[in-house]
């Protein structure tokens, strides 16, 4: 979906702090090394090869129907591991993936290697479905029955492209960081009812900072002053392009409409993703700002990526999160 970042700005800026002592905004033992540094640029660059890719170029498309999802087993989350599967009926040809239980608690281990368990806590069911090849490779949703709580999903079929795979979960991840309840105010009544417009614009007039469509936000929220910085200038613009999806048998038309959207403004995002939702966009920022050196340069795209620097907590998250992805077992 996205460009791929450049190989030797990366390992000199490494390298530099490393030459410092310093790397990520936190001290690191000397014992790592360049070599260490070096691999995990290019476990970097490759990373974000793999979730390059313009997903609403619908170019020739006239029609386009959503693929069928399939659950195929829910696992309550006790901290490092997942338990107590639940299994969903299923169709016969998806018996071996529902029974591949070694596959799907690996697939949970990428998640926890990435991520610390003080960061992921608000995780309490991590669901495996699928949907087929290459459509959503994971995604993240509010527990209705807890809204403090979420879901984390991942898609059976998407495990062989492990760069892919540990792209999106990051992504997902960004959700997790900045629509929690440590960020936005959970909402039974959206909960219930998600989809319901006539809930979300009464939800909407009632809050005093930017909303979500999943809550209000808080005023010191991430995703707050990331749309008042980057999103009053196109936001009416996009609201009408957002308002095509409602309209029937308009999603090859409201992907066009995104991908136009995206064109006109490609210096401000990282990839045509992002201009889905203001929600999508810090998601992706997010995903760049962890596995892309730090950009220099003067446009809303790069302004984005550095707008994460700007928070010490988020700097250690993104440390921890490049331990994980380039350590040696990995």
């Amino acid at each position: 979906m996205y460009k791929n970042p450049n190989f030797l700005i990366a390992l000199v800026a490494l390298v530099v702090f490393l030459a410092l002592g310093i790397y990520l905004g936190r001290q690191y033992t000397p014992a790592l090394g360049v070599e260490f540094y070096s691999a995990c640029a290019r476990s970097m660059e490759r990373i974000i090869a793999g979730g390059q890719g313009d997903v609403y170029d619908f170019a020739g498309v006239e029609e386009f129907e959503e693929p069928d999802v399939y659950n195929l087993a829910l696992y309550r989350v006790e901290g490092d591991v997942i338990t107590d599967p639940v299994f969903e009926s299923v169709p016969a040809g998806l018996k071996d993936e529902q029974n591949d239980l070694s596959l799907q608690n690996h697939s949970w281990d990428v998640f926890t290697e990435l991520i610390p368990p003080g960061n992921r806590q608000m995780v309490a069911q991590f669901n495996i479905f699928t949907d087929g090849v290459d459509n959503t490779l994971a995604a993240v949703d509010v527990i209705q029955e807890d809204i403090s709580s979420w879901k984390l999903e991942v898609d059976i079929a998407d495990l062989e492209n492990k760069d892919a795979f540990i792209f999106t979960l990051i992504h997902e991840y960004a959700h997790l960081l900045t629509l929690d309840s440590s960020q936005v105010t959970p909402d039974q009544d959206l909960a219930n009812d998600p989809y319901s417009l006539v809930l979300q614009t009464e939800k909407a007039v009632l809050c005093p900072n930017y909303f979500t469509g999943m809550g209000c936000s808080h005023p010191d929220s991430y995703i707050h002053a990331f749309h008042n910085r980057f999103w009053t200038g196109i936001n009416d613009e996009w609201e009408d392009v957002d308002a095509i999806q409602y309209q029937p048998d308009a999603n090859v038309n409201y992907y066009n409409a995104l991908y136009v959207f995206y064109r006109t403004h490609r210096d401000q995002f990282v990839g045509d993703y992002a201009v889905t939702h203001p929600t999508e966009d810090i998601a992706e920022s997010f995903t760049y700002f962890v596995f892309s050196p730090k950009p220099m340069g003067k446009s809303i795209r790069e302004q984005k990526i550095r707008f994460f620097y700007e928070y010490p907590e988020l700097v250690r998250i993104r440390s921890e999160i490049l331990k994980g992805t380039c350590s040696p077992d990995n």
